[in-house]
């Protein structure tokens, strides 16, 4: 079978004629948010697998502690503050850290010049006086249990500036104060 030839196309006598071939169609491009979904749905699994599921009733503070998880505070108080007279030029800081546990994990502060400090694998209860002679004071102090209860406080000049309890499994706190 032969066909006559194209205009403007040279053709061989006897050759067959093939007309061109229509142009292909791009490709498609792949789809991105069924990925993204699924990704999304195995985040979900993976967190309801880890956390557990258990049907005890208790939740897990109570599963750890063996208390409920409403329990206020901790077992044991701040004893009675003896506050050093103010002196001169200088503000009297007293950082003080109580837990429910005999250890805390760490401790950090600010120092005599704003400077923080920190002191690791201590016992608890834990205090630092000290008196700041920066021309701006700040005071403050954070700790990290090992047990499920601590408490902070920041004492400028003999008055309770701020103190804070938090809980839960290795609990930290944070007790902050710069109005001074």
């Amino acid at each position: 079978m032969t066909y006559p030839p194209q205009p403007g196309q040279p053709q061989q006598p006897g050759q067959p004629y093939y007309p061109p071939q229509p142009p292909q169609q791009p490709a498609k491009k792949k789809r991105k948010w069924p990925w993204i979904i699924l990704a999304i749905i195995a985040v979900f699994v993976i967190i309801a697998v880890a956390g557990g599921g258990g049907e005890d009733g208790k939740s897990p503070t109570e599963a750890l502690t063996g208390e409920p998880a409403g329990h206020d505070g901790p077992s044991t108080s701040i004893p009675p503050l003896v506050a050093a007279a103010p002196s001169g030029d200088s503000t009297e800081i007293t950082y003080e850290v109580i837990s429910d546990s005999g250890e805390l994990n760490n401790v950090t502060w600010f120092d005599e010049l704003n400077a923080l400090q920190q002191e690791s694998n201590v016992a608890a209860p834990w205090s630092k006086a000290l008196s700041n002679t920066a021309t701006f004071s700040m005071a403050g102090v954070t700790a990290q249990t090992t047990g499920t209860s601590v408490t902070c406080r920041v004492v400028v000049d003999g008055d309770i500036k701020e103190e804070k309890t938090s809980t839960g499994q290795y609990a930290v706190v944070n007790c902050s104060y710069a109005g001074f």
